[in-house]
Parts: C-alpha cells; sequence; structure tokens
C-alpha cells in the first residue's frame, strides 16, 4: 500500500492548515507570505531540533581541546550599558579579544597533565626553604637587638614621665586644699605628741690627765666634767635610747623626765658602729613614742626634731628630708665609727644638745634620732639615724647588752667605671681590696683580690657602705651565697660568717 510521505512543516491543531516557519533570513516583524491576516490562529512555540547524541569531534579542534580541558571559552563583550555609545564593528572586536583568554602553551599543558596526575602543585626545593627561614629569622633577630632596647627604653621613661606628672599634679591640688591655720594646728598637735617622751640627759665625765693639767693652769682643779643631750623614751619599762657619744666614757648619768622629775639612769648597753645607746631608769607614768617607718618616708616630707640644744629642753625645730643614705663622718669625738652609719639628712635646726633626741614626722612617729652636724654648730644640714636600723639595735641592746655582727673579712672599695657592668650607675657592686689573713671567711670561700661583689643572697649590692650593712646585720654563724665577678666572669661563693673583732669598731 502506497503512503505519502508526512510533510516536515508543522501542521495546526486542526490537521490541515499548515503553521509557516519563520526563516532565519527573513527581516524580523514581517510577516509570511502563506498565512492569512484574516484568519486567527493559535501560535506554536517552534520546536526544537536536538541534535545528535555523538557527533564526530575532529582532533585538535576547539571542542576537542575543550573536552581535554585545555582551552577556554574566550569570554564576549558584556552589553553595552544605557548611555554609552555603540561601538564601530571593529571596535566591538578588538574590545572582545580583551576579554577573550589566550589558549595555553604545550608546557601549560604538560604542568596541566602532571597536576591532574600527582594531585598536587610542585614544592620549593628543601634546602632552598632553609635557607630562606634562616635567613628570615636572622633579620628578625637583627630587627630585635636594636629595636626592643629602643622600645623597652621608650616605655620605661614614660612610665617614670607619667609617674612624675601624676606627683606633679596631686601635689597642685593637694596645694590648693591646705591653709596656714590647719598647719599651724598640725604644728601644735606634733609638739604636744612628741613632747612629753623627749628627756634631757646630764652626763659627768672623767678628766683625763691632760685636761687636768690645763684646768690647773687655768686654775681650776676638777675630776669630772659636765656634757649633756637628749633622749627619748622607747617603752613604759624605763628604757631611753640616745647618742653613745652623748653618755661615753661616763661616771654618772641622770635623766630629766618631761614632767621636771631628775633620776639616775644605768647604762643598758651601747653600739659604736651605729652611735646608740640604751639607759634605763625606775620610774612609772612613763609615756613611750611610736616607731615609725624610715623607709616609707619621702624626701621632701615635713620633719620635727626635739631636744634640749644648749639645756634648753623640749625645744622643736621644723625642715624637711633632704635626702637618705648619706655616710658622713660623724661622732669621732667619742670613738664613734665613721663608715658605717646610713644617715638621712634634713635642714632641721639641730645644736650641740639635740643630739639622742627624736626626729618624728607629721604623725609625730619617731623616723630616725638626731645624731650630727657638720661643724661645731648648725649650718643648714643635719643628719640623723633612721628608725629602721635604730629598732634593730634597740632590740639587741635590751636583749643582750651588745651588738654580735657578722665578719666577711675583706677590705672594700669602690668600683671604677672600667670595671662597672650594667646599665644602672648607681648600683656598681663593691670591689675587693684585699682579703684579711687565710682564716677569715672571705679566703676560706674562695674570695679573691680583683673579685667585684655584684649580690649577697639575691639582694643586689649598691655600693661598699651598702655592703657592709647588709653584712654587718647578719649574725655569726650565717650562711649566705656570694654573687661575683671574677675578671668578667659570673662566679658564686657559699660563705659562713664570723664574729666580727671588736677592735675593729675602735
Amino acid at each position: 500500500m502506497h503512503r505519502k510521505k508526512p510533510s516536515e512543516e508543522p501542521m495546526s491543531l486542526d490537521g490541515i492548515t499548515p503553521i509557516p516557519m519563520p526563516s532565519p533570513f527573513q527581516p524580523e516583524g514581517s510577516t509570511p507570505a502563506k498565512q492569512s491576516e484574516t484568519q486567527p490562529s493559535q501560535e506554536m512555540p517552534p520546536k526544537e531540533e536536538s541534535l545528535p547524541d555523538e557527533l564526530p569531534v575532529a582532533p585538535g579542534s576547539l571542542r576537542h581541546r575543550l573536552e581535554m580541558g585545555h582551552a577556554t571559552l574566550p569570554t564576549c563583550e558584556p552589553p553595552p550599558m544605557a548611555g554609552q555609545s555603540v561601538a564601530s564593528d571593529s571596535g566591538e572586536r578588538d574590545q572582545s579579544n580583551e576579554y577573550a583568554e589566550p589558549l595555553p602553551s604545550d608546557e601549560e599543558v604538560d604542568v596541566s597533565f602532571s597536576r591532574e596526575r600527582t594531585g598536587r602543585s610542585p614544592q620549593p626545593h628543601p634546602v632552598l626553604q632553609s635557607l630562606t627561614l634562616l635567613a628570615t629569622m636572622g633579620l628578625m633577630l637583627l630587627l630585635a637587638r636594636y629595636t626592643v632596647p629602643h622600645i623597652v627604653e621608650e616605655i620605661r621613661y614614660g612610665w617614670h614621665r607619667g609617674e612624675l606628672r601624676a606627683e606633679y599634679e596631686i601635689g597642685n591640688e593637694g596645694l590648693r586644699n591646705v591653709s596656714l591655720d590647719s598647719l599651724s594646728r598640725a604644728y601644735q598637735m606634733v609638739t604636744s605628741a612628741v613632747g612629753p617622751t623627749v628627756v634631757h640627759i646630764d652626763v659627768e665625765r672623767s678628766v683625763s690627765e691632760e685636761d687636768r693639767s690645763l684646768q690647773r693652769l687655768l686654775g681650776e682643779d676638777a675630776y669630772t666634767l659636765s656634757d649633756q643631750g637628749s633622749g627619748v623614751v622607747i617603752d613604759e619599762d624605763g628604757y631611753i635610747l640616745t647618742n653613745r657619744h652623748v653618755i661615753a666614757d661616763g661616771v654618772a648619768i641622770s635623766v630629766t623626765l618631761s614632767d621636771g622629775r631628775r633620776l639616775p639612769a644605768a647604762l643598758v648597753g651601747s653600739d659604736m658602729p651605729t652611735d646608740l645607746a640604751v639607759l634605763k631608769v625606775d620610774a612609772d607614768g612613763l609615756i613611750p613614742i611610736q616607731w615609725g617607718d624610715s623607709d616609707e618616708l619621702r624626701v621632701g616630707s615635713p620633719v620635727w626634731a626635739v631636744g634640749s640644744p644648749f639645756g634648753l629642753d623640749r625645744t622643736i625645730t621644723f625642715g624637711i628630708l633632704s635626702g637618705k643614705h648619706r655616710v658622713v663622718r660623724a661622732g669621732v669625738q667619742h670613738g664613734s665609727s665613721s663608715r658605717y652609719q646610713d644617715f638621712m639628712q634634713s635642714d632641721v635646726a639641730v645644736n650641740p644638745g639635740n643630739s639622742g633626741g627624736p626626729l618624728v614626722d607629721a604623725r609625730g612617729h619617731l623616723v630616725g634620732i638626731n645624731t650630727a652636724i657638720v661643724g661645731d654648730t648648725y649650718q643648714g644640714v643635719s643628719f640623723s639615724i633612721p628608725s629602721n636600723v635604730t629598732r634593730q639595735i634597740y632590740e639587741r641592746l635590751r636583749e643582750t647588752g651588745r651588738v654580735e655582727r657578722g665578719w666577711l673579712g675583706v677590705l672594700l672599695s669602690e668600683v671604677p667605671d672600667s670595671m662597672h657592668r650594667g646599665d644602672d650607675l648607681r648600683v656598681r657592686g663593691a670591689l675587693v681590696s684585699g682579703v684579711t689573713g687565710d682564716n677569715s671567711p672571705a679566703a676560706i670561700a674562695g674570695l679573691e683580690v680583683g673579685d667585684i661583689v655584684l649580690k649577697i643572697d639575691d639582694v643586689r649590692v649598691s655600693d661598699v657602705g651598702h655592703l657592709m650593712r647588709l653584712i654587718a646585720n647578719l649574725g655569726e654563724g650565717t650562711l649566705l651565697k656570694i654573687d661575683a665577678l671574677r675578671d668578667g666572669d659570673p662566679m658564686t661563693f657559699d660563705v659562713r660568717l664570723s664574729r666580727r673583732p671588736e677592735n675593729l669598731d675602735r
């Protein structure tokens, strides 16, 4: 049976009328010639023609390279935005080439194949990587060597400047709130609080043959010589603290209390290096002074001195603390030590007769014992023994009547600038200039001439005086560790102190 070949033109729903298909060469907006203008018809979407599932691909073609991953499609130029003019054909072609990605070369294709096989990118050479790391670390260390000290110094100076600024602001604020009336009342209250604790001391000393010969030439013949000084009541049991040079060589000591009672006093003990002595009187109703902390007292703080200058009892003078840790020659007229003492300096008026009297702070607490002046009379500078040192000596004298100190057995001198090590010029240590005998603690431990003592039991040594005070405050048999330098090399010594010979205190 003969069948007609089906038409390739699409048909309408009635199966009769064919639907005209637009030609790709037909201008946009024109109507097909076969369609009637008056006959309505329903337009159907054009039927997509599908390509065969598999088409032969020529080797080396663009599609073949795309499928193999060796090339990328060029990107077309985006459409012009509103307000932009349309470029010419040649311009469009040039601009489209800018968005197109060039095809890879054969070397890139080989790298891509190697990445696909190994799954990772090629690694740098390990030797080159190690050299780069070492160079980076060296550069960082070099930068740290020259920048970190500068940064630390700037931070330290900034912190110090901040403290100074804070002190400045606090001082100005405090001065605005101070009135002269309140300051005057403070002076009066200090006098009222300290006055009853101060005593006047009279001493009868034996006259030497030389002094007696001089008295005979002057028409006098006395076996004793009167002297005077001051003291302060420390305990209600009758213990009184004064200077050693006030009562030295005394054959008779009497104490006049603030209430007028005159009583004999007995010597409990004295200490030559610190020029301190403790007396004892049998009396009741005594008013003791309160201890203060000399370490907490700052330079510039107001202080008061109370004593009996020239026999004028309960005389009070005012000044400020001018300095701390002064080493001066004082009290040598009665054999007191001139090197061991650690003085506080003030501008309080202190005259003969003030020795042994208290130096007090604004609360009326004992912060020092007035001891020395420069010259025979007051010249604007006076010195006192700090209360923290005084308290230690007082307790030892009251308990045993003497102060036993440790002895290292070395001669010391200051460290010159050429041998100083460190950034702080105020902390130099002490230079060993001599070792006393072969049986001294220093010789047994192995210290030698030229060693620089830096620390005592991890306490940094500032200077010679500081080292002497540290050793003297330790008792006999104390085992301590000394850190020192010998020819620039650090060394450590274990030393057991001996008892300080008595002839060294004379």
